[in-house]
């Protein structure tokens, strides 16, 4: 069975940098605990799409956005 589903990439970044401020941790912060370089993390927080999944997971598990 497949399923179509859609996601809201620039909500989900959005969500994304708001739970990463409301933590009180800065861009290089969550880089080291979610084990990507800091330019990965500026990259999605930009909504840049050229990010790995994998490191787009890592972030989002990160900040309990799993």
């Amino acid at each position: 069975m497949e399923r179509n589903i859609r996601l809201n990439w620039p909500d989900l970044v959005k969500e994304a940098v708001n739970r990463r401020k409301e933590q009180h941790l800065t861009q290089e912060q969550l880089a080291v605990l979610a084990n990507v370089s800091k330019p990965t993390l500026n990259n999605f927080e930009r909504g840049k799409t050229t990010i790995t999944l994998d490191s787009a997971l890592k972030i989002l598990r990160t900040l309990g956005l799993e």
